[in-house]
């Protein structure tokens, strides 16, 4: 496959930031990993005795990419009855119901499943598994559904599995979803001959490139591991076609373990297309010249939220709407890059595993034109000497190696048609200040992370300074307890019930004096506003609100996350996390159609199932749209909020 056809117009002069910013990599530390051993050998719930079989008519595709060094990978099909939850047998399991759908196409070596939601259930699960996987499937939970279409991960193999579990509680007919479209992927990215399927180009790199593995004697081979570590190989759909890029996970300087993601602009460059994405990790080699994969390997499905992206730099800077696997590293990078720079590629070229290039900086910030889109874009050029770029490689991380650590510097855009030895990357430093509130962001001590620049304020555990204005005595007479306040003393113990409501019991005859919940009625004396610079978080108070109990209630708006366009007469679930709190609780959903300055009451008194469906009135039109769940205050608790944590459009 041909990268992208570049051509030198103008070549300016070497320039240096007047500053060199960096963070330091670090291992991923999932908040949940997942857990495998409540996996059943089989992979799935049911028996699958009866499944709904679903064959697929042999499919001819033109591989031909839309712009020169891209490299396309498949189609998507169209199904012309999409298949629901009535057609299917549904057998009972422990928990609830299961049913399953087997798919069976002619020609595909890979296949990618799109389900439609009209609704997402709690207890929903989903389980896949490819013809040719050779791991067991993990269950896809309902919390990991963000919005009302998902495309699932990449299974291998012509042939899948799909398991649709539901709890107890639902019933099976009742289940609003339907699988309507099916990715094919066509070209071969396993490196196993495949015979037979119609298309007009297949293959791995074309070029002399060299595994992970095959450096393992060079100094640099620590910190390219965790490169490589870092490096995903990115499935995306764009306009009825299937695709391959490479990219970067990123670390941030309060190591918050935000999962940021850096690409090419040309492989994700609008949110419809991030919301495709499926991410690959350890795609690599165990040995060098190996064919067996590396047993880590893993996939993180369900798209990315898309934050800033450019044309004439290049660069896209998502977060990706799912966690990765535990064993990933977030990169370290750094904005210093100088001509003559030793550097290396981590990349996965046409879809092969992780290949490691070496060469250095030839030029920085030259103006090339770009042959396939038009346009022109400000890139610094490489050239290797060892390994090159291809097609695949698109959107793949430079690396700088120092002090035992590989540091991130770019990603790569395309290369020369005649030397894949040549290639081009975006300028990190050119563009690092639009990125740098998402790279300098702050952990926050109840969870959660805020952009550098931005301030939050948080709350001291307030103290019981108005005990005797809430007090009362509660006498005991025949059984009964007089009045109504239910704790011992102004702090709040939360589960505290029995004979008397904080736990004990009381002769009959005999008094004692009760208090309301502290109300904390002097929240402001106990605030401070606490400011994210550089990844360092101002100020000591830890908590968000000013009520502190064991549970540490916390909300979470899951979707809209921001970026999204949603038109009108869609059907959009509003899906939030509220902990500390069960189901019978009630929040109150509101929309701001001007970027959180005045709000309108959606829904009030919803339920806590986690979802809730909005459907979007041509009123409601706006490009600053933000979505807010919040707990009501009540005599006990202050609300419990959050909001978007970006704007969405709606569109008439």
């Amino acid at each position: 496959m041909k990268l992208r056809s570049l051509s030198l117009a103008i070549a300016i002069a070497s320039s240096y930031p007047a500053f060199a910013d960096r963070a330091e990599p670090a291992r991923y530390r999932p908040v949940a990993p997942l857990n495998t051993a409540g996996i059943p050998q089989s992979g799935f719930l049911g028996s699958g005795s009866r499944p709904f079989e679903l064959e697929v008519p042999t499919v001819v595709a033109d591989l031909t990419p839309e712009n020169p060094g891209e490299f396309k990978t498949g189609t998507v099909y169209s199904l012309p009855i999409p298949v629901t939850p009535s057609l299917s047998y549904w057998e009972s399991v422990a928990g609830g119901h299961a049913s399953r759908i087997r798919i069976s196409t002619a020609n595909a070596v890979g296949l990618r499943l799109h389900l439609v939601f009209g609704s997402v259930p709690p207890s929903l699960e989903l389980r896949l598994q490819g013809s040719e996987d050779v791991t067991l499937p993990a269950p896809i939970a309902s919390t990991e559904i963000h919005g009302n279409e998902l495309w699932l991960p990449v299974t291998r193999g012509s042939d899948a599995d799909l398991e649709i579990f539901v709890g107890a509680d639902v019933s099976p007919e009742a289940l609003d979803l339907r699988l309507d479209k099916i990715n094919l992927i066509l070209v071969d990215t396993s490196g196993a001959s495949t015979s037979g399927f119609s298309a007009q180009s297949t293959g791995l790199a074309q070029y002399k490139e060299y595994d992970l593995a095959c450096w393992s004697n060079d100094p640099a081979y620590p910190a390219l591991q965790t490169a490589a570590a870092a490096t995903a190989n990115i499935h995306f759909l764009r306009k009825g076609s299937s695709y391959l890029c490479s990219g970067t996970l990123l670390r941030d300087k309060g190591d918050t373990q935000t999962p940021w993601f850096a690409t090419a602009n040309h492989c994700l460059p609008d949110q419809t297309v991030a919301d495709t994405a499926s991410f690959e990790w350890f795609w690599q080699a165990i040995d060098c010249n190996a064919y067996t994969t590396d047993p880590r390997y893993g996939q993180t499905f369900g798209g990315a939220q898309l934050l800033w992206t450019e044309f004439n730099r290049e660069p896209s800077f998502l977060r990706l709407r799912n966690p990765p696997p535990a064993d990933v590293y977030l990169s370290g990078w750094d904005t210093a890059i100088h001509v003559g720079d030793p550097v290396w590629g981590v990349h996965h070229p046409r879809g092969d595993h992780t290949m490691v290039s070496k060469g250095k900086v030839t030029a920085l910030q030259k103006t090339f034109t770009d042959s396939g889109q038009g346009g022109t874009h400000l890139l610094d050029e490489v050239q290797y000497t060892y390994g090159g770029t291809e097609g695949g490689s698109s959107g793949s991380g430079l690396f700088a190696v120092s002090g035992g650590n590989a540091y991130w510097k770019g990603s790569l855009f395309g290369g020369s048609e005649n030397d894949y030895q040549d290639s081009v990357y975006s300028h990190f430093a050119g563009y690092y200040e639009q990125i740098k509130p998402w790279l300098t962001s702050c952990a926050l001590p109840w969870g959660g992370s805020i952009p550098g620049g931005q301030s939050v304020t948080a709350y001291q555990k307030p103290t019981a300074t108005q005990c005797a204005a809430v007090a009362e005595v509660r006498t005991c007479t025949d059984g009964q307890l007089s009045g109504s306040h239910t704790y011992e003393t102004c702090t709040y113990v939360a589960g505290a019930s029995c004979t008397l409501p904080w736990g004990g019991s009381l002769e009959d005859g005999r008094s004692v004096t009760a208090y309301q919940i502290d109300k904390a009625v002097n929240c402001a004396s106990v605030a401070e506003v606490r400011r994210c610079s550089d990844g360092s978080l101002s100020g000591s108070y830890e908590h968000q609100t000013c009520t502190n109990s064991a549970d540490s209630a916390s909300m979470t708006v899951v979707h809209p996350a921001g970026g999204e366009t949603f038109t009108a007469g869609e059907v959009v679930p509003v899906q939030w996390q509220l902990t500390g709190y069960g189901s019978k609780a009630k929040v109150n959903i509101a929309l701001s159609k001007n970027g959180g300055a005045k709000w309108s009451l959606l829904k009030s008194g919803a339920r806590n199932s986690g979802s809730w469906n909005w459907k979007v009135r041509k009123s409601q039109a706006t490009s600053q749209a933000l979505i807010r769940v919040c707990l009501p205050m009540t005599r006990k608790t202050p609300a419990i909020c959050d909001v978007s944590d970006a704007v969405f459009t709606v569109q008439k």
